[in-house]
């Protein structure tokens, strides 16, 4: 199990996170950054946004939450209640609002049942921040599902949430109709560049008190392959989502646990899944780049690949109507 202490912030380190957000703030990213923080001390990662402005924001009408390891999982579980369930898992620093387009396609034939991970969007981390772990992802994971009575379901996961599906499918193999994985994370690689700057020791305790949105936003435009797709509403959600009480240590810890993880390099072993895979993957993404795709086919039985040229680490809100359709397809595979 990987824990982690609750990190001190240094007097230089604040400075240092000042000084370098004034040396950008010329930049696009900044200037997203400012567009949407609702105060000056949210601009430079110090201030947040009352839990209840961000409810009144990103929950909705389907809004439902699940009390799982002293937390409140926030979930949407909607569509057609007789349809053949489809349980969506979204990656590092998104929400479950990154499969909003892809609900839309959906909703008419199948239940559509999707969380906030532990850690991100409305959810929020357990109050003992030392209690945050790979472990701990995995068990409310597993008790998400058991809560909702949930067997013979499609499961989908994205990055950070590709890993907690693979394993989750690997561990109850008779539950999992068909298994998609969306360029996910869990073989051994290099961690991209920001995430690698931000596991470092000084700077990782650094992030857990002093997070800059102008940094979520270069992180949002690393995921996409095409920056010019991201929508307004979706670069100031993520931003929003990152000023939740809470919200910088959960990335801060979220970032150590992968740093740790890729230190290990401990190759895949999800050979015991037996559900039908399919591998989706965005061929310009550069935090899970497509060619670690080839480890997860020789780990899965079976399992088939699509990539996409133009896409990057989040095919599925950057190119929802392609990666939809070819979703379908393999689910109406016999």
């Amino acid at each position: 199990m990987m824990t982690f202490r609750r990190p001190k912030i240094l007097p230089f380190a604040v400075a240092l996170a000042v000084t370098a957000s004034l040396s950008l703030t010329g930049c696009s990213s900044m200037q997203d950054a400012v567009s949407a923080s609702p105060t000056i001390s949210s601009v430079w990662g110090i201030g947040e946004m009352p839990i209840a402005d961000l409810n009144a924001l990103y929950a909705n009408e389907e809004s439902q939450w699940m009390d799982i390891n002293g937390m409140r999982i926030h979930y949407r579980d909607e569509g057609n209640p007789n349809g053949q369930p489809i349980v969506l898992v979204h990656g590092i620093l998104s929400s479950l609002h990154t499969w909003d387009e892809w609900h839309k396609g959906l909703t008419a034939d199948y239940r559509i049942i999707s969380l906030d991970v532990p850690g991100f969007g409305l959810t929020g981390g357990p109050e003992n921040p030392d209690d945050y772990s790979e472990t701990l992802l995995h068990s409310s994971f597993q008790q998400f599902v058991a809560q909702l009575q949930l067997d013979d379901f499609i499961l989908v996961g994205n990055s950070l949430g590709g890993y907690i599906s693979a394993q989750y499918a690997a561990n109850n193999p008779g539950k999992i109709k068909k298994l998609i994985l969306i360029d996910p994370a869990g073989a051994p690689q290099e961690l991209p560049f920001l995430l690698s700057f931000a596991s470092m020791p000084g700077i990782n305790s650094l992030a857990a008190n002093v997070f800059p949105p102008f940094i979520v936003a270069m992180g949002v435009k690393d995921v996409y392959g095409d920056p010019e797709r991201i929508t307004k509403a979706n670069m100031d959600r993520y931003i929003h989502l990152s000023l939740r009480p809470g919200a910088k240590q959960a990335y801060a810890n979220t970032i150590a646990m992968l740093a740790e993880k890729n230190d290990r390099h401990a190759p895949l072993n999800f050979s015991s899944i037996t559900a039908p895979t399919l591998l989706m993957w965005g061929e310009k993404d550069i935090w899970v780049p497509a060619t670690l795709s080839e480890q997860w086919l020789a780990n899965i039985s079976g399992s088939t690949l699509i990539t996409y040229p133009k896409a990057g680490h989040v095919p599925m809100e950057e190119i929802p109507q392609q990666t939809l359709q070819d979703a379908l397809t393999f689910i109406d595979l016999k």
